[in-house]
């Protein structure tokens, strides 16, 4: 039968078994961006007690007359800033402008990814700036340095979206803070612990990895998210607003149920793709093996299809810093990947995959069942046995 990936900038059309089972994430109900917006900011979640500055109150009132600092997502995060940062400009000065923030920045959270461009008067972070403010370490260790802007302002506000995530469980909450605009010695020490048990896919409690995260943007002070839910579509379903733990908890729960999916069964190969920008290259791609790795059998092989046309990425990262600590104990202690992808057998060589010019090559000779994840990078797949 012929399948729909989702491979990169457009579909990759293959043909694969007949008997293969194909595993997409449940329908979710649609809704639109001012809608998800709105709902949020009209119910902010905070823990129990109002802890974090203003309590309870609503973000307009917690901005008013401060300093603050707004982070947007770079283009891994397809959409987030162009849609919700200007809904949140003009709901900070929607009820009298003389009466909002004092001054707002507008930050681009790339972390350690490369450079990107910026909305119109915004700043893009650099996680090898010198000038990083040093604010102080976690219990584990983590040196903790942000941008002045992050540092002098009164009240940060971060925009982004909750969708798995490989090692931090789910994407999103403080960490558009940290590692978002961190200093690169700290998100280098904090991503060691993606190695640590807890540390996985589709986990938050008990995550070494993302309580540290947690602790190091608390240390920047009072922060308030806006993180939107999509489906494998792209379409908004949900967001949540308020504190960055409590009203990200609440995110994930509402995450789980669009992108958690049982297996009834093991398989000797896996197929996994994605769209960009999670395809758009080899650095980003490597999230799509996770979720294989819950269903493939001791020896099997990963068919990763991605088409990669940003390149490769950094490949001493991509093999040590991503596949050795944070992805390899995912997967059964025996397995193959083979890439499937835009870039030549010499471009792929160094890395841990090995190249195939087709994800039909790839199948060819290969017995027993295939299961099929054609948007890999928004499922959590329990198996079933």
């Amino acid at each position: 039968m012929r399948v729909d990936l989702g491979w990169g900038l457009e579909p990759l059309r293959v043909e694969i078994p007949d008997e293969a089972l194909v595993l997409t994430p449940p329908q979710a109900t649609p809704s639109n961006w001012s809608a998800c917006f709105e709902a949020a900011l009209a119910a902010p979640i905070y823990p129990a007690g109002g802890a974090g500055l203003g309590g309870h109150r609503a973000l307009r009132a917690q901005a008013r007359g401060r300093r603050v600092c707004v982070l947007v997502p770079d283009e891994t995060r397809k959409d987030v800033a162009s849609q919700l940062l200007p809904r949140l400009l003009r709901h900070l000065h929607a009820d009298d402008p003389a009466r909002g923030p004092a001054s707002i920045s507008v930050g681009v959270a790339t972390g350690k990814h490369p450079p990107c461009a910026a909305p119109p008067g915004a700043w893009v972070h650099r996680a090898d700036d010198p000038s990083l403010v040093y604010v102080g370490h976690t219990e584990a260790g983590t040196d903790v340095r942000f941008p002045r802007a992050v540092v002098e302002a009164d009240l940060r506000i971060l925009l982004g979206e909750i969708r798995p995530h490989y090692f931090a469980g789910y994407a999103g909450g403080a960490k558009g803070l940290f590692p978002g605009v961190a200093g690169e010695a700290g998100i280098w020490h904090n991503h060691e612990m993606k190695a640590l048990a807890g540390a996985r896919l589709g986990q938050v409690e008990g995550n070494p990895c993302r309580a540290d995260m947690e602790a190091a943007a608390a240390l920047a002070g009072p922060s308030f998210i806006i993180n939107i839910i999509r489906d494998v579509s792209g379409a908004p379903i949900s967001a949540v607003a308020g504190d960055p733990i409590a009203a990200h908890r609440e995110g994930v729960r509402r995450a789980e149920a669009i992108f958690t999916v049982a297996a009834p069964r093991r398989a000797p190969t896996v197929i996994v793709s994605d769209r960009s920008p999670v395809t758009m290259n080899l650095y980003q791609a490597c999230k799509l093996l996770p979720p294989a790795g819950a269903i493939l059998e001791d020896g099997g092989l990963i068919i990763m299809a991605a088409s990669c046309h940003a390149g490769i990425g950094p490949v001493e990262v991509i093999n040590d810093k991503i596949y050795r600590l944070g992805i390899r104990h995912s997967l059964p202690p025996r397995h193959r990947v083979a890439l499937v992808s835009s870039q030549p057998a010499a471009a792929v060589a160094p890395t841990f995959a090995e190249h195939a010019p087709s994800v039909e090559a790839a199948l060819a000779g290969r017995a027993g069942p295939v299961v099929v994840l054609p948007f890999a990078g928004d499922l959590v797949v329990r198996a079933e046995v």
